[in-house]
């Protein structure tokens, strides 16, 4: 009996060897990348900085995994499995709120607290857009979107910020340029309206 499974199993390995089958990959594996944005530090300013309270940093459904995220068309978003953000965009957005105004003579400075400093405000950021636009002209562009509220003693205000930068190419690496350039356009021009 034991004769008889042995021959079969060699007949079934010469049959998948002939055949073509076989467990070596002919493609090379695709190797996972992950990645971060990198705007640069804020412009040293002569001015007395703003005081800012950073409360929530939320983000979009759509762009809240850790893949970088392609629109291909209305409604209908895709996230890349093997290239990824090394920290997920809420995590990463805030660090970056944070460590540009921390710099000792930046445009805005950090309080633990507006409510006791009577100049500062709160600013509270949702993140609704960080992705890749792929339903146009190839090959595509670059939307990062903000929805800043800002409250401060008198008043309360809303923007409603974002750009699209034109891909260089469809490639992660090109996407995340791009991107990286986007947001330090969106910084920028928050600490210019939280000056005003």
């Amino acid at each position: 009996m034991g004769g008889v499974i042995g021959r079969w199993l060699l007949v079934l390995s010469l049959i998948a060897l002939v055949g073509g089958c076989t467990l070596v990959p002919k493609q090379p594996a695709v190797d996972r990348a992950w990645f971060l944005l990198e705007p640069p530090a804020a412009s040293p300013t002569e001015a007395a900085p703003v005081l800012v309270e950073l409360g929530s940093v939320r983000v979009a459904p759509a762009i809240a995994g850790k893949g970088l995220v392609y629109r291909l068309g209305p409604h209908r978003y895709e996230s890349d499995f093997y290239n990824e953000w090394f920290l997920n965009p809420r995590d990463h957005v805030e660090q970056l709120l944070r460590e540009r105004w921390t710099v000792e003579d930046g445009p805005v400075r950090l309080v633990a607290d507006a409510r006791a400093e009577p100049d500062a405000r709160q600013v509270d950021v949702l993140l609704t857009g960080l992705h890749a636009d792929l339903d146009g002209p190839s090959p595509g562009a670059a939307v990062v979107g903000l929805r800043v509220f800002v409250q401060g003693r008198e008043r309360m205000r809303l923007w409603e910020l974002d750009r699209r930068t034109p891909l260089a190419s469809r490639s992660p690496e090109a996407l995340v340029a791009a991107l990286s350039g986007a947001m330090t356009e969106l910084l920028v021009e928050i600490e210019r309206r939280l000056e005003m």
